[in-house]
């Protein structure tokens, strides 16, 4: 499936995944959204399910939820102790639930809010470092959220910084790396900047070995260095990096 035409199109995606979908996996998620999230009146879906499903439709199933709730710190923390989540080092907290691994934290703990305004859920697309990852969906309220050109962002391959200012510059450089390379995107101006500034072989060794550590996948240890690294991540030819990305998506190794 392919990118979806307009957030019209984006919001019945999401509807259909989350509540048409017979999957007993789907329904798992379902259990769990009822179970433990219904007491609050508005929770969102953040990032990267929703970014998936408007990249790729349901073809992109993944197993993990990030949650933002629009309610007290005082009150998530309650959840998180009813249900023994385990804190994480952003200010949410963490459980899985059957085959699904959720984050969840209060809006008010969001760490962006140091540098833009987050009062309220709408807020939350000002908040991530990707822009691919500047949407959400308001689960009881079946509501998505996004910018206007966000599907036009994602239909030029063009991978950017929304906002600077984050906790993880290492986390960021990985998750750069892999995007680029598994979804033959290019980094945007900001992006490019970034990588150009944070990635040397001290910082490659360490992506390196977080990969080894994290992903069956890898794809920092094809390079030798980090000059290599970046002639891969800023001009191999779109033919030579969709080859590359299809190998990445395909391989089942750990090589």
């Amino acid at each position: 499936m392919s990118i979806a035409p307009n957030r019209k199109a984006l919001k019945k995606r999401m509807d259909r995944y989350l509540w048409d979908n017979n999957s007993e996996e789907m329904k798992l998620l379902q259990q769990a959204l009822h179970n433990h999230f219904d007491r609050f009146a508005r929770v969102a879906i953040i990032g990267g399910l929703v970014r998936d499903i408007a990249r790729e439709g349901r073809s992109s199933y993944r197993t993990d939820v990030d949650l933002v709730i629009e309610d007290s710190p005082e009150n998530v923390a309650k959840l998180a102790k009813s249900i023994n989540a385990i804190p994480n080092r952003f200010g949410g907290y963490g459980f899985k639930d059957g085959l699904w691994k959720i984050d969840f934290w209060a809006l008010e703990t969001t760490w962006a809010r140091r540098h833009v305004s987050v009062n309220t859920i709408e807020d939350l697309i000002k908040s991530t470092f990707f822009d691919w990852d500047a949407v959400a969906y308001v689960i009881h309220e079946r509501k998505l959220i996004c910018c206007e050109k966000y599907l036009e962002i994602l239909s030029t391959s063009v991978l950017d910084i929304n906002l600077h200012p984050n906790p993880s510059t290492m986390g960021n450089l990985v998750r750069a790396i892999r995007r680029i390379a598994i979804w033959n995107a290019k980094p945007g101006p900001a992006l490019a900047k970034f990588i150009e500034e944070h990635l040397n072989e001290d910082s490659l060794s360490y992506i390196q070995e977080k990969e080894k550590e994290l992903y069956q996948m890898q794809v920092s240890t094809k390079w030798k260095s980090a000059s290599e690294a970046k002639n891969f991540l800023f001009s191999v030819t779109p033919k030579k990096k969709r080859q590359l990305a299809l190998h990445y998506q395909h391989s089942n190794t750990k090589s």
